[in-house]
């Protein structure tokens, strides 16, 4: 089965074209693609999909089998995380995401470093998987991605109210709660779906109404002030409904991010994402949700 290319990397049927062997062969032709860069350190990260962390291990280890000091971001980790740490560790970065597909799908993002996506044609792919496996080290970066994070969101507070949050069993799980306590927000914050789950609950990990359904019945039901927020797979896309369970379109939350901003930058990737170039060089939903409490609330 084929394995196919994407912007910034490749996506696959697990067991059909996205393999050990496939992954194998791709992180040998990124690893040689960083040495012809002089590049010498790279952070691996995977989503919570079936046999993520094992092929983040395979990857790691082909990386540290080539003689770069690798990285390994412990357990799943959301994309704003994954890119905070390239930015902090100043590397190049490879992670194990189909994003929004369904679960049966698994593939990889690559960076040559911070905000810096590789194009699959900026690699060659070896006929054969590699042999060689070398040491990598685990990662830990969340409570400092954390405190960043608090630190952009500048005293973020809103009023009180309730805030549903659908992680869709995806990589932002347990994110919100941890900077809820940093920020001390008043709102009170009602996690949905927050344990990393394969097969995502039953629906596709791509924020749109049709897979939101528990979310949905809840903000129908809720009067203001509260919001409801959702997250993909892996992270880097925020969809917003708002009570009586209408969704805030991508062109509605960044005119409500450019009130809460007040003339401070922020980029809109399309279909939910948002970046914000002073804050990390990947989108973060974690940040949008956050200002958006200042308009919302």
């Amino acid at each position: 089965m084929e394995l196919y290319s994407t912007q910034d990397g490749f996506l696959g049927e697990i067991a059909k074209g996205f393999t050990f062997a496939q992954l194998a062969r791709v992180a040998a032709g990124f690893g040689a693609r960083l040495e012809a860069e002089g590049v010498r350190r790279v952070v691996v990260a995977h989503d919570t999909r079936f046999l993520a962390k094992e092929m983040a291990e395979e990857a790691a280890g082909i990386l540290g089998g080539m003689g770069l000091e690798t990285f390994l971001l412990k357990g799943p980790s959301p994309l704003p995380l994954f890119g905070f740490a390239l930015e902090e560790l100043e590397a190049a970065g490879f992670y194990l995401t189909a994003s929004r597909k369904p679960p049966r799908y698994q593939g990889v993002k690559l960076r040559l470093g911070p905000g810096k996506p590789l194009s699959p044609e900026g690699i060659l792919l070896p006929p054969e998987a590699p042999q060689g496996r070398g040491s990598f080290q685990v990662l830990d970066r969340k409570k400092a991605y954390l405190e960043h994070l608090a630190q952009s969101a500048g005293g973020a507070q809103g009023k009180g109210g309730v805030v549903y949050l659908d992680t869709l069993g995806g990589a932002g799980g347990g994110v919100l709660p941890g900077v809820w306590k940093l920020l001390g927000l008043e709102a009170e914050l009602r996690e949905l779906h927050p344990l990393p789950h394969p097969l995502f609950y039953g629906v596709d990990p791509d924020p749109k109404p049709e897979n939101l359904p528990t979310l949905l019945a809840l903000m129908r039901a809720v009067e203001p002030p509260a919001v409801g927020l959702a997250l993909d797979g892996d992270a880097d896309r925020l969809a917003v409904v708002l009570p009586g369970g209408e969704p805030l379109s991508p062109e509605g939350v960044l005119e409500k991010l450019g009130q809460a901003l007040e003339g401070r930058e922020v980029q809109a990737d399309g279909e939910g994402g948002y970046l914000f170039p002073w804050h990390l060089p990947e989108r973060d939903p974690f940040l949008a949700a956050l200002l958006l409490l200042r308009v919302l609330l």
